[in-house]
């Protein structure tokens, strides 16, 4: 008996991608000295001993991921987390401007749940104004790995990079508006994985993998929301 091979619906859509595939890892920097950040500059801030600790983790993890190539963005707490990884594994680092932090002011409280998209627009008086804003942003994201993907087709590369930057990216391959954005978290030390195809379709595989580390970040949920509420 032959059995009737099972379609289910998304495979009626589902394009047909092609090899090799690209995979990128975007990796959010170890915790920083924020007690630096007003004598140095958030340009200059180094990683904290915290941050040290996390680093050990992390490039312990992504020494055994095969990456060929690796790129940090110009901010020193970058710089510092992907440094050790790149001498151990014998890696050049590239230095890539574009991938450094996109700077964002607007936080926000927003309850997601029992609310229409219309009256998040009303509760959130600028929200069209931040969604273009995002969308800048996103736009810029998107075309920074565009570049890097184009250069490094079939290969394995470490992003490290900057929770907004991150952010901007994964929202935009999602489709998100502002909500989606303030609703989003990247840890400090966390790996976010995507894969893209030989035609450019994308996947993301997973989001803010922190498995490396012994005590997960917690502290990072609502950091910068608090931050802003305290000024």
């Amino acid at each position: 008996m032959v059995r009737k091979k099972y379609n289910n619906p998304y495979s009626e859509i589902q394009p047909k991608t092609k090899k090799p595939y690209t995979e990128i890892l975007l990796i959010r920097h170890c915790h920083p000295d924020y007690s630096l950040q007003n004598k140095l500059g958030d340009y200059d801030m180094p990683l904290s001993k915290e941050g040290l600790r996390q680093r050990r983790y992390l490039t312990k993890r992504l020494l055994g991921a095969k990456i060929d190539v690796v790129y940090a963005s110009e901010l020193k707490r970058a710089q510092q987390t992907a440094h050790a990884f790149a001498k151990q594994a014998k890696k050049q680092l590239v230095i890539n401007p574009r991938v450094n932090e996109f700077h964002w002011v607007h936080w926000h409280k927003m309850k997601y749940f029992n609310m229409t998209e219309t009256e998040r627009e009303k509760r959130l008086k600028k929200h069209k104004d931040l969604d273009k804003e995002l969308d800048k942003m996103q736009t810029e994201a998107r075309r920074s790995l565009a570049v890097i993907y184009k250069e490094n087709k079939g290969k394995k590369i470490a992003v490290f990079s900057h929770g907004n930057f991150i952010k901007s990216l994964i929202t935009g391959i999602l489709n998100a508006d502002i909500i989606g954005f303030l609703s989003l978290e990247i840890f400090q030390s966390s790996i976010t994985k995507i894969i893209v195809d030989k035609e450019g379709f994308i996947k993301i595989v997973y989001i803010n993998s922190v498995s490396h580390l012994p005590h997960p970040p917690q502290k990072d949920m609502f950091i910068t929301l608090s931050g802003y509420e305290n000024k």
